[in-house]
C-alpha cells in the first residue's frame, strides 16, 4: 500500500504492508506524541536559549520511528510519481 505523507508544501511516499497501512493514522498519532514529548531526546529538536523549542522533521523521521517501533524495513520512495492509497497529513 502506498501511503502519502503530506506536509502541505510537499508530499513524500512510503510503501507499507496492508496491515501497517490500516493502522497508519494511529501510528502517526503515536509518532507525534513521541516527537513532541520534551522528556525524550532526539535529533529533531530545535533549541532556543538552551531549551527544547520546536521540532524540524520530514518523512524520514516518521520512517525511522516506524522502523524502530514497528520493526518494518521501510524507506521513503524516490520521486513524486506515486499514487497513494491513503494519505496522512502533518
Amino acid at each position: 500500500m502506498i501511503v502519502g505523507i503530506d506536509f502541505g508544501m510537499h508530499r513524500e511516499f512510503i510503501d507499507v504492508s496492508e496491515a501497517l497501512g490500516e493502522r497508519i493514522e494511529q501510528l502517526q498519532t503515536e509518532f507525534l506524541g513521541w516527537l513532541y514529548n520534551k522528556e525524550i531526546d532526539h535529533k529533531y529538536w530545535i533549541y532556543k536559549d538552551g531549551e527544547k523549542w520546536g521540532v524540524n522533521y520530514n518523512g524520514s523521521a516518521f520512517v525511522e520511528w516506524l522502523n524502530i517501533n514497528v520493526s518494518e524495513k521501510l524507506v521513503l520512495l524516490e520521486g513524486d510519481q506515486y499514487i497513494s492509497t491513503k494519505t496522512i497529513n502533518f
